[in-house]
């Protein structure tokens, strides 16, 4: 589960805009919130989370997913082309199951 979640990110799926919102309110370290900030933007610059993760050059990336995961909040944003605007922790739908 542990590798899942590396590919696979715990927590709701927002639009960016929304995400750095909700980033911006809950996170109130500056340091932190900088850092997931600029995970946010690389996201879709990169198209892939390993690869965003990979130019931070940040030795705490384990933190910053942890931040993302105590938010709820995926880094990884639904596209701005597509009808919806809000996914589910995909994780609930597997905890429901048990």
């Amino acid at each position: 589960m542990d590798t899942f979640t590396r590919i696979i990110p715990f927590g709701d799926f927002y639009k960016k805009d929304k995400a750095d919102e909700i980033v911006r309110k809950k996170v109130s370290d500056s340091i932190m919130r900088r850092r997931m900030l600029r995970l946010l933007v690389l996201i879709p610059e990169k198209k892939s989370l390993r690869f965003a993760q990979k130019s931070m050059n940040c030795r705490n990336l384990e933190k910053i997913m942890d931040s993302f995961a105590k938010i709820n909040l995926s880094p990884v944003t639904i596209s701005k082309r597509q009808d919806v605007k809000y996914l589910e922790n995909l994780y609930a739908y597997l905890l429901d199951g048990e």
